[in-house]
């Protein structure tokens, strides 16, 4: 009898719910339209500071960049590919 009663509850809960949840997305649709301005303003500030974030790499993450661009040295000058022998250039690279 309570597990029904508990089933009963949860069900009315979720079908109350659900018409606000809907109506709390279409009104946040409706408030961004209007403020599409200062949403692209903060769109744009955002990729400013993703760049200079982005610049700013760990010394691993130029290591791998080095040897990422020696990698294509390497590929143009003895004519290799595949992931095998990317993988043996890396390893050796990166140790060095």
């Amino acid at each position: 009898m309570l597990k029904s009663v508990l089933a009963a509850l949860a069900v009315a809960a979720l079908v109350t719910a659900l018409p606000l949840a809907g109506a709390q997305a279409q009104s946040t649709q409706s408030q961004g339209t209007s403020t599409s301005k200062s949403t692209s303003k903060s769109t744009s500030e955002k990729k400013t500071t993703a760049k200079t974030t982005e610049k700013k790499l760990t010394p691993q993450q130029q290591k791998m960049k080095d040897c990422s661009a020696k990698w294509q040295d390497e590929k143009k000058a003895k004519n290799v590919s595949g992931k095998t022998a990317h993988n043996k250039f890396m390893s050796t690279c990166l140790k060095g």
